[in-house]
């Protein structure tokens, strides 16, 4: 059964697509089988899979039409993925209200299963039909977070969100909280790194990782060449942060 990931925080610009994308290629190097699922309506994951949108089945039609995750998958040079699809801007207004409206994509994965060792998550920031859906799928949630006021603000909020879905999810918990577009250690952000996020961590029975992915502009310069970090730029610090990241995780998983 394949261990799944949600990379999940309510700010938007927070470095989810970044994350979950460079998680899915590092865990591939390292030979493990590893769906996307882009449930972002942006697509900005599906376009770096170089992923069809039009005349293929997508999420989109996981959602509104039943299909089944074999139904959806592409497989592409940058791996498998579900795609994304814009139509899904207005899922909330056009779901129609059901008992089983946030189990859309869990039922999907059925079958695809045991194809996979990881299937990963990314996420919009809106908390809706789509985010539901991925909390009530997953197994593991990752968040990502800057040491400023504005990426800390809400986490709180997020928490009390995903412990609404704890009581039909119960395999659900915060496998950590992740420093991104790290500067290094200043003044206004010292407090934050030493003493709130670890605060909020508590409260939010997880810890913050003791990786922190360090700040580059050739993350997104990948991203806009469609490539992976490690294709683009294997020595960068981004991609020597996110393989220390990807040791941290696997070293946890093997303790649960």
């Amino acid at each position: 059964m394949a261990i799944k990931i949600g990379i999940a925080n309510r700010k938007g610009g927070i470095g989810k697509s970044s994350t979950a994308l460079a998680l899915a290629a590092g865990l591939q190097n390292r030979g493990y089988k590893v769906l996307m699922v882009d449930t972002d309506p942006q697509c900005n994951t599906t376009k770096v899979y170089r992923a069809k949108i039009d005349g293929v089945a997508t999420l989109y039609d996981i959602i509104f039409s039943g299909y089944k995750a074999s139904d959806c998958v592409q497989h592409t040079n940058y791996g498998d993925i579900i795609a994304s699809d814009k139509s899904l801007e207005n899922s909330d207004t056009q779901v129609r209200p059901s008992p089983t409206m946030y189990k859309y994509i869990k039922k999907a994965l059925k079958e695809v299963d045991n194809n996979y060792d990881y299937i990963l998550f990314d996420t919009p920031a809106h908390v809706g039909i789509l985010l539901g859906n991925v909390l009530m799928a997953c197994q593991r949630i990752i968040t990502p977070v800057t040491c400023d006021s504005f990426g800390i603000e809400g986490i709180t909020d997020f928490y009390e969100t995903i412990k609404e879905y704890q009581e039909d999810n119960e395999d659900l918990s915060i496998l950590g909280l992740l420093i991104i577009k790290y500067k290094g250690r200043q003044n206004l952000t010292k407090d934050i790194e030493d003493n709130l996020l670890p605060d909020y961590a508590k409260s939010m029975q997880t810890k913050v990782f003791k990786t922190k992915i360090r700040e580059s502009v050739k993350c997104q310069e990948a991203q806009t060449m469609r490539q992976s970090i490690y294709d683009y730029a294997p020595t960068c610090t981004t991609a020597i942060d996110y393989n220390k990241l990807i040791d941290e995780i696997l070293d946890e998983l093997k303790e649960d």
